[in-house]
């Protein structure tokens, strides 16, 4: 039977899990969809204009959420309802001030994760600015946290 440290273990135990998060504003919800879908070239290759605005030309599409809010909502009331929220929630609502949301009425949710199965969209994790050019949106920053593997 191998010997596993207790750092071996706790890696095995938790899965590590970054979230990015950026306001934007779209004018209705077919605008967001064409803006967040991922189209595939005729060699595989994958297209769309988020990933190629925020500088990432490959990531998972199913760790990708989005969510409408309106300026009387609160950011907790909007962090809410996503997935995983329970564990980022108060890291990311004093990144998000009225201010800010004012110009906005989306948010964008793209995860990444790194467990001992592998990871997804793990670039997520050096995520740290965005690129020098013009976005649609706003870039909030990233929050990383753990869960327990299932």
């Amino acid at each position: 039977m191998p010997f596993y440290s207790a750092k071996q273990l706790y890696m095995m135990t938790k899965a590590q899990y970054v979230v990015a998060v950026w306001l934007a504003n779209f004018n209705h919800e077919k605008e967001l969809r064409n803006y967040l879908e991922v189209k595939y070239d005729e060699d595989g290759n994958s297209l769309s204009a988020f990933g190629d605005a925020v500088g990432m030309r490959h990531f998972d599409i199913d760790f990708l959420e989005h969510a409408s809010f309106t300026n009387a909502m609160k950011p907790e009331e909007i962090i809410n309802g996503v997935s995983f929220s329970e564990y980022f929630k108060d890291d990311l609502t004093p990144l998000i001030n009225h201010d800010i949301l004012y110009h906005h009425n989306t948010i964008i949710f793209l995860y990444g994760k790194q467990d001992r199965y592998g990871a997804i969209n793990e670039h997520i994790f050096t995520l740290a600015n965005m690129p020098q050019r013009q976005l649609p949106f706003s870039f909030i920053g990233t929050v990383k946290f753990e869960i327990e593997n299932q």
